[in-house]
């Protein structure tokens, strides 16, 4: 073969493995909550219509038969750590089994990835507590499971399921509507 010939063999395969190679990257990268996702669902309580102040307790549901959904809320309670303050509210974590969500108190309820069939549980909770549920997983958003999906990458994305949102109390200031997209 010649030496332009294989030059141009390396140079095809190149885009092709860098290419698979960050798929497998982003991929593992994209199933786990990002700290930035935590900033923005954190800067969103701030656009309800009574914003919360002072300590937010957030209630990180998993569900304990789901290992993704585990190792997301564990992923999720180091970003918080002792309590993550933003703007003037501080989140302070607590790690909550959906079995158990319903006996929690919370100001925030945070719903991990890949729960499945058990965010039925967290929408009840969140409507019968009046409280804001958040999520990464933004097809919980679309079937009403929470109320706001949040999405840092590949751009911010901010995703509010109206009828999860009023069956939960969770109410918006009208500034807010305009940066968002209703479902």
């Amino acid at each position: 073969m010649s030496v332009g010939r294989r030059n141009s063999h390396v140079r095809t395969r190149w885009p092709i493995l860098f290419a698979a190679g960050l798929l497998l990257v982003t991929g593992r990268a994209m199933a786990l909550v990002m700290p930035q996702d935590v900033q923005i669902a954190a800067r969103a309580l701030g656009f309800l219509a009574k914003p919360p102040s002072g300590d937010v307790r957030v209630a990180v549901v998993y569900a304990a038969d789901n290992a993704q959904s585990l190792e997301e809320g564990q992923h999720l309670m180091q970003i918080l750590g002792g309590g993550l303050t933003v703007g003037n509210i501080t989140l302070k974590p607590v790690l909550v089994p959906t079995s158990a969500l319903a006996g929690t108190r919370a100001g925030l309820i945070f719903l991990t990835a890949g729960i499945g069939p058990e965010a039925t549980l967290v929408a009840a909770a969140s409507r019968s507590a009046q409280v804001p549920c958040v999520t990464t997983d933004l097809n919980q958003v679309r079937s009403g499971n929470c109320a706001i999906g949040i999405r840092s990458a590949p751009q911010i994305e901010i995703v509010v399921n109206r009828a999860a949102a009023a069956a939960s109390g969770t109410a918006f200031s009208t500034i807010f509507r305009v940066m968002i997209r209703e479902l």
